[in-house]
């Protein structure tokens, strides 16, 4: 008889707080419970709102490990758990009922549970926070990168560009980077049909609000827009604001924004499949980011979800885009990213039918 085999999961992330790292912990939960194991995700920060946790509870298998409420940890939950305090309750943890498989993300999390030795062979190391490009890869990154692949069971690598990158720089990667795109969940309503935009055209942005996400320009597409006799309003859903010591002032800025900006409708941050509703009921998906991400070899998790709802998707003309939607992709935002390229694209998607919905056929496509 087959021994279930038992995961412990934990990502120095809060998920009180809607992003793409969050989403992305309640979907290793969520697959891994499809896939038989008996799972226990333990949370960073005392919950605060159950939109990411509540949906966990009835899976099979699935235990939410809440640390402060629990008294696992000391204290009150003033502080979320640093990277040295989840390593050793982790590793409590698993003395008490042994895991086959530790499923980790954020880089320093797993340097800190490498450096302690315990969970050496069962690490599944989730990295995005490192570098991706050979300008940015220095020595000591090396360094740390062999460390925490010789320490792991499998090195998790959200694209194919990532992994092969990661195994050129680290030898030691070779054989255990796997591929493991985003998991976009299957919407569960009826996805509806969009025979004709509504009038205003319906804008949607899921996620964290940042300056490199072109959040703060993104509140103003509707105004551009009317100036070429275009009615569009932007649907923004998250409640995570970034305070970016680099942009000072863009937290007050952005919050100002989505409160008071005419024909931009906040939804503030709500559970994942509610966040999908909202964005099926619109036209066009926005995906514009600050031509500094260009070099990513990740792969945006909203672009997806939006393909899963049909939906057609405004980005940043990359190479990885490319790949992944064709060179000919009618909807990329060209050249260095400005505003008024993203109005153009918009305009494009308004005003051409067919380039619109051979934009959506390409998303559904990626995501499928």
């Amino acid at each position: 008889m087959t021994r279930t085999l038992r995961a412990l999961v934990y990502g120095d992330v809060d998920l009180n707080l809607i992003d793409g790292s969050a989403v992305w912990a309640q979907s290793t939960v969520q697959a891994l419970s499809r896939a038989g194991c008996r799972t226990r995700l333990v949370l960073k920060a005392p919950v605060e709102t159950g939109r990411l946790t509540d949906p966990l509870a009835g899976l099979p298998g699935v235990t939410v490990v809440r640390p402060y409420e629990e008294h696992l940890v000391p204290g009150q939950g003033a502080h979320p758990l640093s990277p040295y305090q989840a390593s050793q309750l982790l590793a409590r943890l698993d003395e008490e009922e042994p895991c086959d498989l530790l499923v980790l993300r954020g880089r320093r999390l797993v340097k800190q549970i490498v450096g302690d030795g315990h969970f050496h062979g069962r690490i599944w190391a989730y990295l995005t926070d490192i570098p991706q490009s050979p300008a940015q890869m220095t020595e000591q990154d090396r360094v740390d990168l062999a460390r925490i692949a010789d320490a792991s069971r499998q090195l998790l690598c959200q694209t194919e560009e990532l992994r092969c990158f990661l195994e050129a720089w680290v030898p030691e990667a070779c054989g255990r980077a796997v591929l493991c795109p985003p998991a976009v969940p299957e919407p569960g309503f009826p996805v509806p049909q969009r025979d004709a935009l509504r009038d205003p055209v319906r804008l949607v942005y899921t996620g964290k609000f940042a300056p490199r996400w072109n959040t703060l320009p993104m509140t103003r597409l509707p105004a551009r827009l009317a100036e070429r006799g275009i009615r569009a309003e932007l649907h923004a859903v998250g409640d995570k604001i970034h305070q970016d010591a680099a942009h000072p002032g863009f937290d007050t800025a952005m919050a100002e924004a989505l409160r008071t900006t005419p024909e931009v409708v906040h939804h503030g941050g709500v559970p994942r499949e509610e966040a999908m509703r909202i964005a099926a009921d619109c036209d066009l998906g926005l995906g514009w980011r600050d031509p500094s991400l260009d070099a990513s070899l990740e792969l945006s998790t909203k672009v997806l979800e939006f393909g899963s709802l049909g939906l057609p998707v405004v980005l940043n003309r990359t190479p990885a885009h490319e790949a992944l939607l064709g060179t000919d992709y009618p909807l990329f935002v060209p050249g260095d990213a400005a505003l008024a390229d993203a109005v153009d694209a918009v305009t494009v998607a308004v005003r051409d039918p067919g380039a619109r919905q051979l934009a959506a056929d390409r998303c559904t496509a990626a995501a499928r």
